[in-house]
């Protein structure tokens, strides 16, 4: 039986039609869904992203996010050469640039923390030396530009109704949080703070009509109909609001009435106040100690705390890192040079007792850590560690202690090891031979001076050895001394 052709043709017609290279159905959706947010909140609350600002206005919600942003602003950073070269030059105009701007680009960077992305523009001017530096850079509005889940950047002028496809190697720097291929946007995190403000703005807006019914109390005035005074107690009681004195009859009666569980209300509503704050607090900063304790307080539920507080800070390091890494990429190319990382923090420089303790210990045991051991373990820097000296072989040195099984001489004198070493090496000498008195006094008095002395005590001792002739030296200089003291004293 032949084989039909047709199977043949069919893969072949699939690959020209391009239908295996490309997600049809996907592309489509996101052709159909443009410009409608994917975030769950935010179609509920029927806003658009970019008017999430308005909640930066809230006292607690600024507070907790400067709060962020100033920890990042405080952050120290470095730029460091890839290529291992020394030459640091180049790293220092990196610097210098970077240090100038780092406030206007960590500030653009982080919003996409709060919004899901930012986008910032750059615009660049050269000096007279020819480097091309930064002349301006900001974070531009959001709602101009979309994000796509290949990574392309969109932006629509306003009023032009053109998408144009713009460039995020010099000109335009995109950072997002969280973004997936769903949600090209990423995740704003006032999106989850969104309802906590929304039932904490009307609980205060509840707890004000509150205040403003039962906060003054109203006075209930009883009088008898026949006498017609209604009008003259009405009046009364609304001068008794503003001067808190009524004169009434005998017979009649004014009564105050009052919520009955006016008290109890303001407790519940500060309780909820409370609530919402808290939970505000743990969206931003992942804790709850900034402006308070919580009834309680103890050290370790502070270490706890702050360990937070320095996770929420890497967090935002490196979410900011890539975008201050693709400017740092743009300076480099446009000025033709090597390229070069830059660092925002430091690590911890707390030293870690129980690692030190276990170096310690192997190193006692024998082991040998490297330089590059303690700079990756102890947060050190190149040229914090003093580079060893090159082996050198022992020089010989007389040891003869050791070798003697039992000195009682040392014992007794009680000399030291070092003294010992000593007695052994004059012990082992010849004897000095020194001139009587007669011949040093011969010698002193025929000579004037100490080199003529020098001359005459070698031709009376040719043979003698250095020691020998020092001491003789030494002698008759002494001898000399003493004659001339006494001499002089005669004299006197």
């Amino acid at each position: 039986m032949a084989k039909s052709k047709n199977k043949d043709k069919a893969p072949k017609k699939a690959l020209s039609k391009g239908s295996l290279y490309s997600q049809e159905a996907v592309s489509q959706f996101y052709k159909l869904s443009k410009q409608i947010d994917l975030d769950e909140t935010l179609r509920k609350a029927g806003i658009k992203r970019h008017r999430l600002a308005i909640l930066l206005d809230d006292d607690e919600i600024s507070q907790a996010v400067e709060t962020r942003i100033d920890a990042l602003l405080a952050a120290p950073f470095r730029i460091e050469p890839r290529n291992g070269s020394d030459d640091k030059t180049e790293a220092l105009l990196l610097t210098e640039e970077i240090k100038e701007w780092f406030a206007e680009i960590a500030t653009g960077a982080i919003s996409a923390l709060l919004f899901g992305y930012s986008v910032q523009e750059a615009v660049y001017d050269q000096s007279e030396t020819g480097q091309i530096g930064l002349q301006w850079i900001g974070e531009k509005p959001m709602e101009w530009f979309e994000p796509k889940n290949d990574g392309q950047l969109i932006y629509r002028p306003e009023g032009t109704g053109q998408e144009l496809v713009v460039d995020q190697t010099f000109k335009f720097f995109l950072t997002r949080r969280k973004a997936t291929y769903k949600q090209p946007y990423g995740k704003a995190l006032l999106t989850v703070v969104y309802w906590l403000d929304f039932f904490r703005k009307n609980g205060f807006k509840f707890w004000a009509k509150f205040l403003e019914r039962f906060g003054t109390p109203i006075l209930l005035g009883k009088v008898n109909a026949e006498d017609n005074k209604c009008e003259d107690m009405n009046q009364a009681l609304l001068n008794a609001h503003a001067q808190s004195v009524i004169s009434i009859d005998g017979l009649d009666d004014v009564q105050i009435l009052s919520a009955s569980s006016s008290s109890n209300a303001g407790t519940s509503f500060e309780t909820f106040n409370n609530t919402i704050i808290r939970q505000i607090q743990k969206v931003i900063l992942g804790q709850t100690l900034t402006s308070g304790t919580d009834g309680t307080g103890s050290r370790a539920l502070g270490e706890v705390h702050d360990n937070v507080r320095k996770d929420k800070l890497n967090a935002d390091i490196r979410l900011v890192t890539p975008t201050f890494q693709a400017i740092v990429d743009a300076l480099c190319a446009l000025n033709g040079w090597g390229k070069h990382e830059i660092i925002l923090g430091e690590k911890s420089k707390q030293l870690n007792k129980d690692q030190a303790e276990r170096d310690v210990k192997l190193k006692d045991a024998g082991a040998v850590f490297t330089n590059q051991y303690f700079i990756r373990e102890y947060g050190l820097q190149e040229g914090d560690l003093a580079e060893s000296l090159p082996s050198q072989t022992p020089q010989p040195q007389f040891n003869a202690l050791p070798k003697r099984p039992f000195s009682f001489a040392a014992s007794v004198k009680k000399f030291s090891p070092e003294q010992l070493e000593v007695e052994e090496l004059t012990d082992s000498q010849k004897d000095i031979v020194l001139l009587d008195q007669v011949q040093i006094n011969e010698l002193v008095q025929s000579t004037e001076n100490v080199e003529e002395l020098a001359v005459k005590l070698m031709q009376i001792m040719p043979n003698a050895t250095e020691s020998t002739f020092t001491a003789n030296l030494d002698q008759a200089l002494y001898a000399a001394d003493v004659y001339g003291y006494v001499t002089a004293k005669g004299g006197k």
